[in-house]
């Protein structure tokens, strides 16, 4: 096993899977959990009402999406990864079963944020390319039917992973003991499930080039397109308002009313660069992890016995880097969405008045009960 994952993957692979794996599940459940918080707050502070607008119904659908991936993925961690319990119920087939829901589901998922991601590349530059034509194009009504479209091909396009795993059953032996419980006992000739890669190979070929390429390389390159093509027009209208600030000096002889609508032109102008640089920012994320995968499973699919050999080996690493992905939005929003900020200060503050008035009617209350106690107790 050692020599072939060296002859298929970098030197150490191995000990480093065996060195991660006792950590992944503790650092994935941490993420997950601080991630289901964050989306949820980014699903309660896009979706209020002086929010909506069409890129922000999509970041809305694309944390959705996120929040699913990590609710679903909590137990999943402390199923594989976090021993809460006998070994030996780690390989049931109901667990079996979970495991393959999860390989479909998570990946459904994240393939639903990754075009969701690339919808909001293509809306952006519209909304800078095209500002006269914005408002049909990226119409509420478009930006539904893409969200809904998202959601509802994505499934099918991940439905070849399901053929490309079995569950299959095993029973335990004195030889292969220590496989499924590392240091219990588990009684000879028990039967125990486990989910392997199918053994045809021409099919796991084929949706390793259907996961690598549709599901991975084409949004990324189209993601890199439209990045630069943003970051192109970014440049441009910088230089453009930075003519515009100079023209607005008020001079002796310059129309004042001229002078303030260049200015207001072009804080306008500042607050559009802002929103597309945090755009960029999540687009940048989502490059950087699905182009490593894309690669990898690229490599597997030109290799049959890559997977095995060394893409299992960074499996956990890779989970741990789309979870982290899909956890940090919130803090770009905040840190480069002043109307962000706002609204969600706004609705903390309503949610904290809204705790403390109980409270505050008790405190009311408190003292009449008393007076009435007085009155009454001598009687």
């Amino acid at each position: 096993m050692a020599n072939a994952t060296d002859a298929y993957c970098v030197p150490g692979a191995t000990d480093f899977n065996k060195a991660y794996s006792r950590v992944h599940g503790y650092i994935a459940l941490v993420i997950c959990i601080v991630g289901s918080a964050t989306n949820s707050i980014n699903i309660a502070v896009l979706s209020r009402r002086e929010m909506l607008s069409s890129t922000n119904s999509i970041l809305t659908g694309l944390a959705v999406a996120d929040l699913l991936v990590m609710l679903e993925y909590i137990p999943y961690a402390l199923h594989m990864n976090i021993k809460i319990g006998p070994q030996v119920n780690k390989n049931t087939y109901a667990w079996a079963v979970f495991v393959y829901f999860h390989s479909i589901f998570s990946q459904t998922f994240h393939t639903i944020s990754i075009w969701l991601a690339v919808t909001l590349a293509v809306w952006r530059y519209v909304a800078i390319a095209y500002p006269q034509r914005n408002r049909t194009w990226c119409s509420k009504r478009n930006t539904t039917l893409a969200i809904v479209s998202a959601y509802v091909i994505c499934p099918f396009l991940c439905l070849p992973i399901y053929f490309a795993m079995n569950i299959v059953s095993s029973e335990v032996t004195p030889q292969n003991n220590s496989e499924f419980a590392e240091d219990l006992s588990l009684p000879h000739n028990r039967t125990v499930y486990v989910l392997e890669m199918s053994r045809n190979e021409e099919l796991v070929t084929a949706i390793m080039w259907i996961y690598s390429v549709i599901l991975k390389l084409v949004p990324s390159i189209a993601l890199s397109i439209l990045s630069t093509c943003l970051i192109s027009k970014l440049t441009t209208t910088e230089r453009r308002r930075q003519k515009l600030l100079k023209r607005s000096t008020v001079g002796p002889n310059e129309p004042e009313k001229q002078c303030l609508a260049e200015e207001t032109c072009a804080r306008r102008s500042s607050r559009t660069d802002r929103t597309t640089r945090m755009l960029l920012a999540v687009l940048g994320l989502f490059l950087s992890t699905e182009v490593p995968q894309g690669l990898l499973g690229l490599a597997s699919a030109l290799a049959p016995n890559f997977f095995k050999n060394c893409y299992a080996m960074f499996g956990d690493l890779m989970d741990m880097l789309a979870l982290f992905t899909s956890s940090v939005n919130f803090v770009l929003y905040c840190s480069m969405s002043r109307q962000f900020r706002c609204t969600f200060a706004r609705l903390a503050r309503g949610m904290l008045s809204a705790s403390e008035e109980p409270a505050k009617f008790a405190a009311k209350l408190e003292p009449t009960t008393q007076v009435n106690f007085q009155v009454t107790g001598p009687l």
